[in-house]
């Protein structure tokens, strides 16, 4: 029995690199198509990578993947977008509407921080099937997750990681952010040091 496929994370952690990977591989696997900012699942779908899709987990006849990405590469994309500049974005306000200690925090790279670790223990809360990390992901992943919805990819090596930031602005470092609470942890038990 087939399906769906939902691929869910913090944002900026690869979703948008894996549907465009899975589409073209063979699966049609919709970016923020079903879950947005205004649909949250609804409709006949077969695959979908959104981290917006997170607060309404578990979904009923879904496998779902919670993708991660190291913290300070998360961060950093963040801060360069400026999606935690709370006033002027929706994103950042829709995430401060799910976790409102987002919004406590003085600075970006600690929104973005807060974000990232409050967001992946939403996740984990939702009971996802499998995490996988970006860094380590391979064919034979993406192979497998299509087979959760009855496709077969074709799909012999993947195509290079991409960012969609121009310019990445500074570095941001443990020190900036290490004291907000659970993102070592969560780091840690993730596997990045």
């Amino acid at each position: 029995m087939s399906t769906r496929l939902l691929v869910t994370g913090t944002g900026r952690c690869g979703t948008t690199w894996l549907a465009d990977t899975l589409t073209v591989a063979g699966l049609p696997c919709g970016h923020e198509a079903v879950f947005n900012l205004h649909r949250h699942g609804e409709g006949g779908w077969v695959a979908e990578s959104s981290w917006l899709a997170a607060p309404y987990l578990p979904v009923p006849d879904t496998y779902t993947v919670h993708l991660v990405r190291h913290p300070l590469a998360v961060i950093r994309s963040f801060v360069a977008k400026g999606t935690f500049r709370l006033r002027r974005r929706p994103y950042g306000r829709y995430a401060a509407r799910h976790v409102p200690d987002i919004a406590e925090q003085p600075t970006t790279p600690e929104r973005a921080a807060v974000h990232w670790a409050q967001w992946n223990l939403m996740i984990e809360e939702g009971r996802p099937d499998e995490r996988i990390r970006i860094e380590d992901i391979t064919c034979d992943d993406l192979r497998r997750m299509a087979g959760k919805t009855g496709h077969r990819l074709d799909l012999d090596r993947l195509p290079p990681p991409s960012n969609g930031v121009a310019d990445l602005g500074p570095e941001v470092t443990w020190r900036q952010v290490q004291h907000i609470p659970g993102l070592l942890v969560t780091a840690e038990r993730y596997g990045y040091r």
